[in-house]
């Protein structure tokens, strides 16, 4: 629901009408509680590679940062995942052929996420891995 629909809403159901920066703020502080704070979201990384780790074992989850050398604050560069199951699927059960793309985000965090995709043995798209990265360059 955008900020148009909730200023609405709330015009509509209780009879208020509210400045767009005070439904702005509200729904910046109702998504903080539910989801918690964007600049947290960092450290919930490692704990999903934790988790993929822990749950499922010989999964391939990499995470690189850099340093920012203005403020000195940790920044993610570059993140993978491929799956156990997985990469048995490609390895038993897809022709050896990967397709790699990737999309462009926008939004909070602008980059890139990449996935790489097999054929399997009906020629249905089969996801191998997906990753993140913030500029198309050679190296990511």
């Amino acid at each position: 629901m955008g900020l148009k629909e909730v200023k609405e809403e709330l015009n509509f159901k209780y009879n208020i009408d509210t400045p767009h920066q005070i439904v702005y703020n509200g729904t910046k502080r109702v998504a903080e509680k539910l989801f918690g704070k964007w600049d947290d979201c960092f450290d919930w990384l490692y704990r999903f590679k934790a988790e993929i780790e822990l749950s499922s074992p010989g999964s391939v989850v990499e995470i690189d940062t850099v340093t920012d050398p203005v403020d000195g604050k940790i920044r993610l560069s570059r993140f993978f995942c491929a799956l156990k199951a997985n990469i048995d699927v490609f390895l038993y059960g897809c022709r050896p052929y990967i397709s790699i793309d990737s999309i462009a985000l926008n939004g909070m965090w602008n980059g890139h996420m990449p996935t790489a995709l097999a054929l399997d043995g009906h020629n249905w798209m089969f996801p191998m891995a997906f990753g993140l990265f913030d500029f198309e360059t050679k190296e990511n």
